[in-house]
């Protein structure tokens, strides 16, 4: 299962964002996909971060 987000990014977020790219060296993909991976290396970060904290609570109705 996947959920699908939309946002737009402010200029400066998005220059960020391409010199991010570049820096890594990434030719092969697309702002789009380059975005959607970085957002999932940084909650996939955060969560461990955050689940060594014990500030993780996994709740039904959420």
């Amino acid at each position: 299962m996947a959920v699908k987000f939309e946002f737009s990014l402010s200029d400066r977020d998005f220059n960020k964002l391409r010199l991010l790219k570049k820096a890594d060296g990434e030719t092969d993909m697309t702002f789009n996909d380059y975005a959607e991976e970085l957002l999932s290396g940084v909650i996939g970060r955060m969560y461990r971060e955050y689940d060594r904290q014990g500030r993780i609570k996994e709740d039904e109705n959420d």
